[in-house]
């Protein structure tokens, strides 16, 4: 692409940054944390700091980072303790004001504050307002007049209120506990909190919060404390045979000891605690997962203060967990919308209009040459040709933005090996016209899933389509469908020239169009994100990579749980 072209993806991936926040983490050279505006060691101190790495969007290499222990101010001009000057980033050319937005730590949360900036401060895309907090997130994007950074939280500040005792007040506790879960929006960060602050506040040597695997029904180790057992089998427990799964089939709490004459209690088969509490994660009378806590030493026990706490911070927590749970999922549902109102825009921009153009100026040169019948048929041929392009591009704008919104597709049995076939069988003629080979191969023993055969039909003709697109003259393509026990595989490999690397991390990830094409008629990458779309709503993955000799691998697994029985 030229110039022109390569400005406006870098444009769309701008308002796709929901998508690539994580990928540009990815191989970045270590940095050091300077502790600011006090010059306090991070671990030390008895208040909180927050270690904040910020990346610069479009060359990550650019970055800093802060041991952030009270309020600071990011603005342009000379630097002084309470002040970060972000001149080195091209702040003035960038709309960034003397004094634009300040960061304010807490123990639970860090905040951002627009300080009455001429150019405002933004937070994944929507404005912050002025003089109001807004929580900062792991992988946030960052804008400040028009610099645009990706906050990366690499450490917060531990619950750091002292164990409670008999005598404390338990409700001054709790509601530091409230506040503390109720503050995050993260489920993991939910989670830890709650392992902390049972830590924390608690007489408790270990804690951990244990949910229930959904495909299998196995419980799995989300968040542990203070473990011993650092065994990875010991990361899953069977809800039929052990006192945590117990839990999860009454949804009653579980506070058990050894006796002086008794063995240790048994978490699992070589885990043994002195003492053990067991509390449920319910929420609508449904019992996900469970917090524990539990002692190692002979004699300890929990007081009445440690029960009540534990409790408390266990209804907490199922409550948390549902909200962050549901802020996630609008979040995701409002960067799927972004993401196909830019779609449709780069479409209408760089796709629809020289296709349109071409119509009108086909049919313009008729009157022109109309006594010709010879050039009247050509140009018709064309108009027809470029009026099937811009239907054929319609249908991939429209089925991309139902998956997109809906995220869902109809399910019913469907013959995958029929489907792979016929989708191969399609494009071998296209393949033929460049000579190439096109091969296709079952493994394993085939079985029906449930699934959208369309979709599905779709997302594999799609990436046929791009090898035989992308691949030159007489190249090989091999088309592989692997049954396993717990998973069918699907693998379009080329011997073409390959993936940029530097595009390999973000087909998936936005709208995509590729670099270059051994042929014209290239539009931008509908085609990826309608199999991306598709194969989640599968409950899938997808992923691409070079091969070593040449070519590209593009791999789509869709779970044997979606196999008829």
């Amino acid at each position: 692409m030229g110039n022109a072209s390569d400005k406006v993806v870098r444009q769309v991936t701008t308002e796709l940054r929901q998508e690539r926040l994580w990928n540009l983490h990815l191989s970045k050279p270590s940095i050091e944390y300077r502790p600011i505006p006090h010059d306090i060691a991070f671990g030390e101190g008895s208040g909180p700091i927050w270690r904040v790495g910020f990346d610069l969007v479009f060359d990550p290499a650019r970055r800093f980072g802060l041991d952030i222990n009270d309020e600071i101010v990011l603005g342009r001009g000379e630097e002084t303790p309470g002040f970060v000057s972000l001149d080195p980033y091209d702040a003035d050319d960038l709309g960034v004001s003397r004094r634009h937005a300040m960061l304010r730590p807490t123990e639970s949360r860090l905040y951002i504050v627009d300080l009455g900036s001429t150019n405002g401060t933004w937070l994944n895309g929507r404005s912050i307002g002025v003089n109001t907090p807004y929580s900062l997130s792991n992988g946030d994007l960052l804008t400040i007049g028009k610099l645009e950074f990706i906050v990366r939280i690499i450490e917060r500040p531990s619950a750091q209120m002292h164990k409670s005792r008999e005598n404390d007040d338990v409700a001054t506790v709790i509601v530091h506990a409230l506040k503390a879960i109720g503050a995050q929006l993260d489920t993991k960060d939910v989670l830890n909190q709650a392992v902390q602050l049972t830590m924390s506040l608690t007489s408790a040597d270990e804690a951990a919060i244990w949910l229930v695997d959904e495909q299998n029904g196995d419980l799995c180790l989300e968040v542990g404390c203070g473990l011993e057992n650092e065994d990875p089998n010991a990361l899953r427990l069977s809800v039929a045979d052990s006192l945590v799964g117990q839990v999860i089939q009454t949804g009653k709490p579980l506070n058990v000891h050894r006796e002086s004459d008794e063995l240790r209690v048994k978490m699992k088969t070589g885990y043994l605690v002195e003492t053990l509490m067991c509390l449920p994660l319910t929420l609508g009378g449904v019992t996900f997962g469970v917090l524990t806590a539990a002692h190692h030493q002979q004699g300890e026990r929990f007081s009445g203060n440690d029960k009540q706490v534990i409790t408390a911070i266990a209804d907490f927590t199922a409550v948390a967990v549902q909200n962050s749970r549901l802020f996630q999922s609008t979040s995701s549902a409002l960067t799927r919308y972004t993401k196909i109102v830019t779609a449709l825009n780069y479409a209408l921009a760089y796709d629809f209009k020289p296709l349109l153009n071409a119509i009108l100026g086909y049919t313009g040169m008729l009157s022109t040459y109309g006594q010709n019948d010879e050039d009247i048929l050509y140009l018709a041929e064309n108009i027809t040709a470029s009026s099937n392009d811009v239907h054929h591009l319609l249908e991939q704008l429209l089925a991309v933005t139902q998956l997109t919104e809906t995220h869902t597709t109809n399910h019913n049995p469907c013959d995958l090996v029929e489907i792979v076939m016929r989708a191969a069988d399609d494009q071998r003629p296209a393949a033929d016209e460049k000579l190439q080979v096109l091969q296709t191969q079952v493994v394993g023993l085939p079985y029906s899933i449930f699934g959208s055969g369309a979709h599905l039909y779709h997302s594999v003709f799609h990436l046929i389509d791009n090898a035989v697109k992308y691949s030159p003259l007489g190249a090989h393509i091999s088309v592989t469908l692997s049954f396993g026990a717990n998973e069918v595989l699907i693998r379009v490999c080329d011997t073409g020239p390959g993936i940029p690397e530097e595009d390999l991390p973000h087909l998936f990830d936005k709208v995509f169009r590729r670099k270059k094409s051994m042929q014209d008629g290239a539009g931008i990458g509908l085609g990826l994100e309608f199999v991306r779309t598709t194969v989640e709503a599968h409950r899938g993955t997808i992923h691409a990579r070079n091969l070593e000799e040449s070519g590209a691998e593009f791999v789509i697994m869709l779970p044997g749980t979606l196999r008829v029985s």
